[in-house]
């Protein structure tokens, strides 16, 4: 598909348009477009189009480009996660592999190194990099987890262990969250996760101290959490957004009418522990940005686990999928996220092994969409985008098949469309396979 037509309006017809609010979707629609945003939305016959550079998307389905609140970028390369891989332009690379396949926005939370993803976020609102096939990028800057302790590591993620601040004491983390306001950072991301015993955690006071100041900027803090114990700490410092379910055991009653009470944003981060079936890595959408290479070295990682997950085990990943429904049905605030970034969490497909990991958790196709779109979008308050409504940006997913049929569908692309221009994924591609050569 092409559209030349930058300037002028643009109509994309003939269209199933999945609106993103979880119920709509329109048969035989002219979705109209100028300068970047949504200016109609119809079912044909359409008001007068003779001044309008038409775009039949006859058999396609759109919806939405996806927002992904949840990631780590800059630290993958191939199938690999390496903090030797991170750099400025394995982040740009990143921010690109996630348009190519419709997510338009994305953030990363806590793994910064020496503030690159600072500046490249603040080069982009600035317009200096002037780049469209970038996503919109947020960044929590460099995250803090507890010191090392007798016998115990640090709280840090393992492919950024030295990318994040140790706390040392309550007031040190409250004074780095301090400097982290001054770089204006999007959100606070702090771990409590003691690995399992393994590392230090964040004590009750620093988990305080940390939310309450990044609350005096009025900046959301996120805690990554693996109990509900953990969870309950998050709680009680005022944590706006736990990056995880809680794993084991189950929520309790309390917990729940805790975040229900207070709206708490719980992040769903699925897929990154899913079992390690192989079959998606011989999906054409892998093999269009991912060299062979790669591709059988991550398989090859995945069956030698055996069908158990990369992270953690298939009993913990199925009593997450309970933990799931038990949250939904409870009306906890969930909200899409796909801890893109690492194991094997690629950028770009993760996001949509995340829609397929909400479906199998019981969603509807239409309901994870919803997840992925409106509410992530909700959450980063953005407003100009997550559902194709008039007045918004004309971020478009358009695909070759209905993804309420199969979400899989989702990696069927036949275009991405970012504030009403096409993207040119084929000059991506040629890039991508000269890098490879």
């Amino acid at each position: 598909m092409n559209n030349d037509n930058s300037t002028g309006t643009t109509a994309f017809t003939d269209a199933r348009v999945i609106v993103g609010d979880g119920t709509t979707v329109l048969d035989d629609a002219v979705i109209t477009v100028q300068d970047g945003r949504i200016t109609g939305l119809t079912q044909a016959p359409a008001d007068d189009l003779s001044d309008a550079t038409v775009v039949s998307l006859r058999g396609k389905t759109v919806m939405p480009a996806l927002v992904n609140p949840h990631g780590h970028i800059g630290y993958m390369r191939g199938a690999a996660c390496d903090p030797g891989f991170y750099s400025r332009e394995n982040i740009l690379d990143h921010l690109r592999r996630f348009v190519y396949y419709g997510i338009s926005t994305f953030q990363c939370l806590g793994t910064d190194r020496n503030g690159i993803e600072i500046a490249i976020r603040d080069e982009q609102r600035s317009g200096t990099l002037d780049d469209p096939d970038l996503a919109t990028f947020f960044t929590a800057g460099s995250g803090l987890v507890a010191a090392p302790g007798p016998g115990q590591a640090s709280g840090a993620p393992f492919f950024a262990v030295d990318a994040v601040h140790q706390v040392t004491d309550p007031a040190d983390g409250r004074a780095f969250v301090r400097e982290l306001a001054g770089r204006k950072v999007d959100a606070v991301k702090f771990w409590i996760d003691d690995r399992g015993g393994a590392a230090a955690k964040l004590s009750p006071e620093a988990c305080r101290e940390i939310v309450d100041e990044a609350h005096e900027h009025g900046i959301p803090a996120a805690a990554h959490i693996y109990t509900v114990e953990d969870a309950k700490v998050a709680l009680d410092a005022g944590a706006d957004i736990l990056a995880h379910m809680p794993r084991s055991p189950g929520p309790d009653q309390e917990l729940i009418e805790r975040l229900v009470e207070r709206d708490t944003a719980v992040f769903t981060s699925m897929s990154v522990q899913g079992p390690t079936r192989t079959e998606w890595l011989d999906d054409p959408a892998v093999r269009e940005t991912l060299p062979a290479t790669a591709i059988e070295e991550l398989r090859g990682r995945m069956r030698a686990r055996g069908g158990e997950p990369l992270f953690d085990t298939g009993e913990t990943y199925r009593r997450l999928q309970e933990n799931f429904a038990t949250l939904h049905q409870a009306g906890v605030r969930l909200v899409y996220s796909a801890d893109t970034g690492l194991l094997a969490q690629l950028p770009g497909l993760a996001e949509h092994r995340e829609l397929e990991a909400l479906v199998e958790a019981g969603l509807s196709p239409i309901e994870a969409i919803e997840f992925a779109t409106r509410r992530s979008s909700h959450l980063l308050g953005l407003t100009d985008r997550g559902t194709i409504e008039v007045g918004k940006r004309a971020d478009l997913l358009v695909l070759d098949a209905d993804p309420r049929a199969d979400i899989t569908n989702t990696r069927r692309i036949a275009d991405v469309v970012l504030e009403g221009r096409v993207v040119d994924r084929e000059r991506l591609r040629r890039q991508w396979r000269t890098d490879g050569e």
